[in-house]
């Protein structure tokens, strides 16, 4: 039976960011990626909230089931799939931001 799986959205404030709570996501996140030799679609995209006193890092549907101790770590939501004008790629598989809202999980 196929599990539906989502986006999820890591929130981190301005001063997180600023202290480097990025790059530590960012290294947890890469890890994950380089261990599993780099699933297609598994990617970490980021942006600057509207009010801009938060960043708003996105992982694709694809990554899910490799990162889930790192979105519980991250108090992680799922979310909608994210407008991708707005994005930055942060890490991994780039056509990850070209997944539908949901993917499937065998």
């Amino acid at each position: 039976m196929a599990k539906t799986i989502s986006w999820h959205r890591i929130t981190l404030s301005r001063q997180e960011y600023e202290s480097g709570e990025i790059a530590v996501l960012m290294g947890a996140f890469r890890a994950a990626y380089v261990a599993r030799n780099g699933p297609q679609g598994m990617a970490m995209f980021g942006c600057w909230g509207t009010d801009e006193t938060s960043y708003l890092i996105y992982t694709t549907p694809a990554s899910v089931r490799h990162i889930i101790p790192l979105l519980d770590a991250y108090s992680a939501k799922q979310t909608d799939k994210p407008n991708p004008a707005s994005l930055s790629l942060i890490y991994g598989d780039e056509s990850g931001l070209s997944s539908f809202d949901s993917g499937f999980e065998a």
